[in-house]
């Protein structure tokens, strides 16, 4: 009854981490998309706590126990099995600025859904293929959009230009990709649910919940919520420099100002800094510390919204699509336009063009270094 009790406990501390995450995102910045999946990811973690312990209920004790029944455990179930495309979904927001979320992923959720629930209706538990159609089939595709999101995780993770920001969000996401993939294939699929293994493993993949729950708040307590899901927008105050590198800021700015070199659609920072002749390690450190920018991507933004601002002010450009003005400076679709260039202006940018009187952005500084 003691290590019962102790696994009562994981889960209840597990529900409440969850419950104090999505309260704290939410209540901090409730329109921010990253916090929004957060927010559900942890509302998610709850139904699992929860309905877990009603699907264990044959290994708990009668006073432990938790009955989940009828619509509810649908509503829950249905929310536990679609974290794995909220992490990639989330994942996509915060790391993979200059693309479009693909609608085919909505499809294969909208599959993996239908694998969970509604398929049950239409096959029978003793079906020699049941095990293949309701817990393998959904199990891979769950293993499928965490797969996503770590490509998504690798492929841009070195915009971030904090050094330490950058490795913990990496092996946070990390952590919770694996964490998720053992999640899905492990009860599921390579152990006999209907055994103590099975149970055992999922209370210690709850308390690895738990754990990373807990770091995650630790992180967002410590460096606040824009640091790790906004960085495009959180600021970075640094002291001035002691010893600017005048001449690595002379050739990047005749980069970005006489080239134009952020015109180039998909620039990343590994060809700036070839072109720029320098280490990226050391073009990371020039654009944060001396021009202070937390992220390439909000160094490229600033750029290109505001060469885009100078058109919609053209007389000349009053009929230009939106669209054609975009492609211009750099983007790659409008979307990753619209996105950049709200979270520069604040605005849309319709609705800044309509402005005659709305001021142009600030020219970015890079022929100097910031000031304190």
């Amino acid at each position: 009854m003691s290590a019962q009790l102790f696994f009562f406990a994981i889960d209840v501390a597990t529900a409440f981490a969850a419950v104090v995450l999505g309260l704290r995102v939410m209540t901090q910045r409730p329109l921010l998309p990253a916090a929004q999946i957060m927010a559900m990811i942890a509302f998610n973690a709850v139904c699992d706590v929860t309905l877990g312990r009603s699907d264990y209920s044959f290994w708990v004790p009668g006073p432990l126990q938790v009955h989940v029944t009828g619509a509810l455990a649908v509503v829950f179930n249905l929310a536990r099995n679609s974290t794995p495309f909220l992490f990639a979904a989330f994942s996509f927001v915060v790391f993979a600025d200059q693309r479009r979320f693909p609608r085919w992923l909505y499809a294969l959720l909208a599959v993996q859904l239908f694998l969970e629930e509604p398929v049950h209706l239409l096959i029978a538990p003793s079906a020699p293929y049941a095990q293949l159609v309701t817990q393998a089939a959904p199990a891979l595709l769950q293993t499928f959009f965490v797969a996503v999101a770590l490509y998504w995780i690798a492929a841009d993770w070195r915009a971030d230009l904090i050094e330490t920001r950058r490795r913990t969000r990496f092996l946070i996401s990390i952590a919770i990709g694996v964490d998720l993939i053992f999640s899905g294939l492990v009860p599921r699929v390579l152990i006999d649910p209907d055994t103590v293994a099975n149970y055992y493993t999922h209370v210690a993949l709850t308390f690895s919940h738990l754990v990373l729950l807990l770091f995650v708040l630790f992180q967002l307590m410590d460096s606040g919520i824009d640091t790790y899901l906004d960085p495009l927008r959180s600021p970075v105050p640094q002291p001035p420099p002691a010893n600017p590198d005048t001449a690595a800021l002379a050739r990047l700015a005749a980069l970005m100002e006489q080239e134009h070199l952020y015109r180039r659609p998909g620039l990343t920072l590994a060809a700036l800094a070839e072109k720029a002749a320098l280490p990226e390690y050391r073009l990371r450190r020039l654009i944060h510390e001396q021009l202070g920018f937390a992220n390439f991507n909000a160094f490229l933004h600033a750029w290109r919204i505001r060469e885009a601002c100078e058109q919609f002010r053209d007389p000349t450009q009053r009929r230009t699509p939106i669209l054609t003005i975009a492609l211009s400076v750099g983007y790659q679709s409008v979307n990753t336009f619209n996105r950049g260039f709200r979270d520069v202006m604040g605005t849309t940018p319709s609705a800044w063009r309509g402005d005659e009187a709305a001021p142009l952005p600030p020219r970015p500084e890079v022929g100097t270094p910031k000031t304190a």
